[in-house]
């Protein structure tokens, strides 16, 4: 009686272990589930109107080029835009956070495509050389203008700007 017992409690406290291993594979399996199911995407709309995604990437260049900006490598990306959209880490963690999320984001865009919808065209009031996109219709005068060369000189000027800033807040730093 004692052997049956010992034997009916022995099986009582393996299946008691049994059920307890099975427990921590399941809540370790939950938090499997759950991480792989928690979005990565950061929204940061002070900086980027989509989503972006953590993304190391080495050739790619940060597009924000702010203050102390490493241009290279670029920590996130945006899926949604063609070419790349890319941030460093320095610009990624000086970005202002902002409270207002996609929600808001939306919001205020969906009232700007309502207002877009109830403007009526007015040929007196001085839109009339504008298209239907609000962009002034070139003029002829315009087709000697090189626009990717504009562009470009655009570029080189931010750029030049941003090694400024750089600059100055490197003296800034050794004062």
């Amino acid at each position: 009686v004692e052997e049956e017992a010992e034997e009916v409690a022995e099986a009582e406290v393996e299946v008691e272990a049994e059920v307890e291993e099975e427990a921590e594979e399941e809540v370790l399996a939950r938090k499997v589930l759950a991480a792989q199911q928690q979005s990565r995407e950061v929204f940061l709309p002070s900086v980027h109107p989509h989503p972006l995604e953590p993304c190391y990437r080495r050739s790619n260049y940060c597009d924000v080029r702010g203050p102390g900006c490493k241009y290279a490598p670029t920590m996130y990306t945006c899926t949604e835009c063609v070419p790349a959209w890319d941030i460093c880490q320095t610009c990624f963690d000086k970005a202002p956070r902002d409270e207002a999320g996609p929600s808001a984001v939306k919001d205020s865009l969906a009232d700007l495509l309502h207002e877009i919808s109830l403007a009526t065209h007015d040929e007196e009031g001085g839109d009339a050389g504008e298209d239907d996109m609000g962009d002034a219709i070139a003029e002829e005068d315009d087709e000697d203008v090189d626009i990717n060369q504009l562009f470009r000189q655009a570029q080189a000027q931010r750029h030049a700007d941003s090694m400024q800033r750089d600059e100055e807040e490197t003296e800034e730093e050794e004062f």
